[in-house]
């Protein structure tokens, strides 16, 4: 039966010559036989994609409204060789082999507008393609980013988002500090990873604190001001110089269990009336000292300068 199928393919491949292998002078009827042909062998492709994202690209609408007639040759490239060689990968891009920045640059022949900086990307950076997180073909419960399958490598990540357990499968670490009693609410569906990072886009540790580029403001609001009075910690440091942002034992996600050692750790000099004047009377504030109980508008204060009361 294959062979069957081989033979028909290759005499279709006489009659319609090397035009299958450009999707650019390709007209309508014949982009229907040239899909035709893909279809011969790899049927499992089409049926799994018929509800894919990327079958519109055969719509009329959209070779009408971007010039160009997209098929399984504007992703695959040249077919000729592949199919005149009974199957031999010849010059078909499989997005296996090929180089990262081949592969990348395939994708981003359309993806460039949405994903303008993924070039500069930790992920691209690191040497993983688009194919790495994303299946082209598969239909994965419905997402549009046609996203594979992630690892379940936590406990209970099989309440994870899609996204989320797609991400735990390499930075398991950092989902794994989801489970301390403080933490960020990824196991109940409030948020994803991708709700604060953009794994298209360069990461910068100033989207967590500083003028116009805070990630956390998004969601908190009353705490990025502006202040007349700025906690300049925030805003240099951003939120990470005192909390942890995926998850914490320490109460508010803070760093430090002690907000006093917390502090300290910044302010180091303190008014002497902190320490007492008595070389040998106990230290009035130290370690222990919870601080935010005189200093309670810490992130900032539009009446004080020392954020108190």
């Amino acid at each position: 039966m294959f062979k069957v199928v081989i033979a028909v393919v290759l005499l279709l491949m006489l009659l319609f010559g090397n035009q299958a292998g450009n999707a650019q002078t390709l007209d309508r009827d014949q982009l229907v036989q040239t899909t035709t042909l893909c279809r011969a062998c790899h049927r499992d492709k089409f049926e799994s994609g018929e509800a894919n994202p990327h079958s519109a690209l055969d719509l009329p609408e959209w070779q009408q409204d971007t010039g160009v007639m997209l098929s399984c040759v504007g992703c695959h490239g040249d077919v000729t060789e592949h199919i005149r060689g009974g199957g031999s990968l010849g010059t078909v891009l499989g997005f296996r082999s090929e180089s990262t920045q081949e592969i990348n640059d395939t994708c981003l022949n359309c993806h460039r507008a949405t994903h303008p900086d993924f070039q500069r990307s930790e992920h691209a950076l690191a040497g993983l393609t688009c194919t790495s997180c994303h299946s082209q073909h598969a239909h994965a419960s419905g997402a549009e980013a046609l996203l594979r399958a992630g690892p379940v490598t936590v406990p209970g990540g099989d309440r994870l988002s899609e996204v989320t357990q797609l991400c735990a499968g390499c930075h398991t670490e950092s989902v794994t500090d989801f489970a301390f009693n403080e933490r960020h609410r990824l196991r109940e569906g409030v948020l994803d990873c991708a709700s604060c990072h953009d794994p298209h886009s360069p990461q910068s540790r100033t989207l967590l604190g500083g003028f116009k580029q805070e990630a956390c403001i998004d969601c908190h609001t009353d705490k990025g001001g502006p202040f007349v009075f700025e906690h300049q910690a925030s805003r240099i440091e951003g939120c990470t110089a005192c909390h942890s942002a995926h998850g914490s034992p320490n109460r508010h996600m803070l760093s430090h269990q002690r907000v006093g050692e917390l502090c300290f750790t910044c302010h180091a000099a303190v008014p002497q009336f902190h320490s007492g004047f008595s070389p040998v009377a106990p230290v009035r504030f130290g370690l222990d000292t919870q601080c935010t109980n005189c200093h309670s508008t810490i992130h900032g204060s539009n009446f004080d300068p020392l954020f108190l009361k």
